[in-house]
């Protein structure tokens, strides 16, 4: 059977470097980890698609091609895993994706001395053309005629400009998944490289952001770089016109209560019970990532036992971290100033004040939710930040959010949190003590509103707002 004839069905391609499934050594399939794998495998339940993406471990590369929907746990889902040369992949993903798109979105260079890009930047920037590049061709020999193909994030920014070129009757949708720099933080970018990456997105019939905040850094970026004609959903360039859009991503409650219910996560959140001793509960749940502004979240949480010695002894920190990125070397150094930080706090104010993890114990973390007083999720930028929506859904306490102003949960979350600025500790270490002190039937209502929030969108939403709304702009493409 061809490629194409074995996707005959599926009228969804989904484009993205991490894939649904990951195989281990023995070539056994697992779920893939990652909150876009997450929100997507949710939205494409019991639909016809094909899924495109990297193969990202041994056991991925043995198994390259084809996987088929009984094997994949995901009805009606084919994958296809591209088995990229480390010689290409760690340049385009290491180097360009997470040293230099990551942190222009996410504001993390450090202007007076970063960047400073040179020839190994050069040699990564063309690394990720050629990636983005299979990755289109893969599309062009897969996709059934007239086939929505929908790219995922940043590190596919160029795809759609090259799936145009192969595959001219596909309908393109580009989703962001994360915050998008302003202008003047843009510009860092070689010229070049921001106006490619402008006209790669804008090559596609749609593209869609968590928030409104991030759709119109876009439309400013076009209109600032490109000269490009922008309206409140579309921009005009280069004879196309592309729709732009927001799409909150959503988290399908019913399936994280029903993963919430297992006898694993019931071990460990009598575990975290025992350990916690009947001490109010200070929780966070995050990747060991720059972004995530954890080493602040310490800090904060220093500052409100400094001021508060009635809470000595009354209150736990539980961090939550899963490695992330530990071939970045920045990742690493900031790995062990949190837990130098944590280290601190125990030995000024008790051995057992802060309990750091740092590995992948995503029962721990669905226990956790459930026991937690207060939720700190507080990163520096952060494209939505899915915690913010587990958290609320899982817990039965009353459990309050802190939630930093410049998350995309924000926006929809506020009504029901603590927001603060996430550079001021002072502010945080204040809301942490707000969310603490505030009365029963106070806690008891933000917590319900919070759980009504956080499950007023889910995943089949964000998808089929989007199937609509790329149709509508493929149709006036004229396709």
């Amino acid at each position: 059977m061809s490629e194409r004839g074995s996707f005959e069905q599926a009228g969804l391609v989904f484009v993205s470097n991490r894939g649904p499934i990951q195989f281990d050594d023995e070539g056994v399939p697992h779920r893939g980890a990652g909150g876009l794998v997450t929100v997507l495998s949710s939205a494409l339940i019991e639909r016809q698609s094909a899924w495109i993406a990297a193969a990202m471990s041994k056991g991925d590369r043995s198994r390259t091609g084809l996987v088929a929907p009984e094997e994949t746990g995901l009805d009606g889902v084919w994958v296809k895993l591209l088995d990229i040369p480390a010689k290409e992949y760690d340049p385009y993903y290491n180097r360009l994706s997470n040293r230099v798109l990551w942190f222009v979105h996410h504001y993390l260079f450090d202007p007076p001395r970063t960047p400073v890009f040179d020839e190994d930047d050069a040699a990564a920037w063309d690394a990720y053309v050629d990636v983005n590049a299979r990755f289109a061709r893969s599309v062009a020999e897969t996709a059934p005629e007239g086939a929505l193909c929908f790219v995922q994030d940043y590190h596919l920014a160029l795809a759609p400009a090259r799936i145009r070129e192969l595959r001219p009757d596909l309908k393109i949708a580009h989703f962001w998944h994360i915050p998008f720099a302003q202008p003047d933080y843009f510009r860092m970018l070689p010229d070049e490289w921001s106006r490619a990456l402008l006209d790669g997105l804008l090559s596609s019939d749609l593209t869609g952001f968590q928030t409104t905040r991030w759709a119109d850094a876009f439309r400013w970026n076009c209109k600032d770089l490109l000269g490009a004609r922008t309206g409140d959903k579309w921009v005009k360039h280069a004879g196309n016109r592309t729709r732009v859009g927001v799409y909150p991503v959503g988290i399908n409650g019913k399936h994280l209560l029903a993963a919430a219910a297992s006898p694993e996560v019931g071990a460990e959140r009598k575990a975290l019970a025992d350990w916690a001793g009947g001490r109010r509960f200070v929780l966070r749940v995050d990747r060991t990532e720059l972004s995530k502004n954890i080493l602040r979240g310490m800090m904060a949480f220093e500052a409100l036992l400094d001021r508060r010695a009635d809470l000595r002894g009354r209150v736990a920190h539980l961090a939550l971290m899963a490695p992330s990125r530990g071939t970045i070397p920045e990742y690493g150094e900031y790995t062990d100033q949190c837990l130098a930080a944590a280290d601190r706090i125990n030995k000024r104010f008790g051995a057992d004040t802060v309990r750091v993890d740092v590995e992948n114990a995503i029962h721990r973390a669905y226990a956790a939710y459930g026991l937690y007083d207060v939720l700190v999720v507080n990163p520096v930028f952060d494209g939505m930040n899915l915690v913010a929506f587990e958290g609320p859904i899982l817990n039965r306490r009353d459990g309050q959010l802190v939630l930093s102003q410049n998350a995309g949960a924000y926006s929809r979350l506020a009504p029901a949190a603590y927001g603060v600025n996430p550079f001021s500790v002072d502010a945080t270490a204040s809301a942490i003590a707000d969310a603490i002190d505030a009365p029963a039937d106070e806690r008891r209502e933000r917590a319900k509103r919070l759980r009504r929030l956080a499950r007023s969108h889910r995943p089949a939403r964000w998808l089929l707002a989007q199937m609509r709304d790329v149709q509508r702009a493929a149709d006036e493409r004229g396709r």
